[in-house]
């Protein structure tokens, strides 16, 4: 009789411990909060800027155009950007599903602040504009490991709307455009995927690191008005040939500037308003440090 009864204590022992388990699963505090600090190193792929006005200038707006060899001028070939990295305190809200499934939003950050540069033919200008994003995300994770243990890693994937604002063109661009310039991007969606680990410091409180890859594509959209130029505007230095020869010698400079002045002036005092886009691919890597509460 004694082997049943220590085996029957056994099992007696072992339904009690789920129990408990269960019990404090149940008791474990589903949501959370999490609040810190986020970086996204961005991996630009530019395309190039194009026209969808035209170009500024034609042939047959002046004979000494045709007479001097100069084409029409627009966009030069290969006028690329580059947008710079960036970070940012934010606040994410989640809920755990199950103890293995969590979904988590993203829902404030501060702004994200970027500075574009030039790249390709417009390198040399340096930054050519600002701008602004906040970048919602919403991620479903997949956590590994027994709910109460100190450190459970996951991965996630997620998706993302990226919405741009507050864009403004540096002096540089806008001498280089020949005047006032605005500038815009498109919002995008995208998918994204996660990798993140949670250490547990105790029944409310986590660490949490994440890292990420992120689609974000964007069309930029610069509207100049008022275009102005001269001789000795840069934008004339990467023209196809013979024009920066032209522009760039005395006797023939006073006469290409005499030439784009008396075309301003037969339209009215300027040259117009003009406006090109340029298709962005950011695709940022995220880093992600912050601290939960659970409740």
């Amino acid at each position: 009789m004694a082997r049943p009864i220590r085996a029957g204590t056994a099992v007696l022992a072992v339904a009690l411990m789920l129990a408990a388990t269960a019990l404090r699963a149940q008791d474990d505090p589903r949501n959370f909060v999490r609040g810190g600090y986020v970086y996204l190193k961005l991996n630009t792929e530019s395309g190039d800027a194009r026209d969808l006005s035209g170009p500024i200038i034609r042939p047959s707006d002046n004979l000494l155009l045709g007479l001097l060899g100069i084409p029409a001028l627009g966009v030069p070939a290969g006028v690329q950007a580059e947008v710079g990295n960036a970070g940012s305190a934010f606040v994410s809200l989640g809920r755990f599903l199950t103890p293995h499934w969590a979904i988590e939003g993203v829902i404030l950050a501060l702004p994200f602040e970027h500075e574009v540069r030039g790249a390709g033919t417009i390198a040399r200008l340096g930054p050519v504009a600002t701008l602004k994003q906040l970048p919602p995300t919403l991620i479903l994770h997949r956590y590994f490991g027994d709910a109460s243990a100190s450190f459970r890693p996951a991965l996630g994937l997620g998706i993302n709307y990226t919405r741009f604002f507050g864009a403004k063109a540096t002096p540089a661009l806008e001498q280089y455009t020949g005047g006032p310039t605005t500038v815009s991007l498109s919002s995008s969606w995208g998918p994204g995927v996660f990798a993140s680990g949670m250490w547990r410091i105790d029944r409310r409180l986590h660490l949490n690191l994440l890292v990420g890859y992120v689609d974000v594509s964007t069309t930029a959209s610069l509207v100049t008005r008022n275009t102005r130029l001269s001789n000795s505007s840069p934008v004339l230095q990467d023209q196809p040939a013979p024009v920066p020869q032209l522009a760039s010698n005395p006797l023939t400079g006073a006469i290409v500037n005499g030439v784009l002045q008396d075309i301003a002036n037969r339209r009215g005092g300027d040259l117009g308003a003009y406006e090109r886009t340029l298709d962005l691919k950011l695709n940022p890597y995220v880093f992600a440090l912050s601290v939960g509460y659970a409740f």
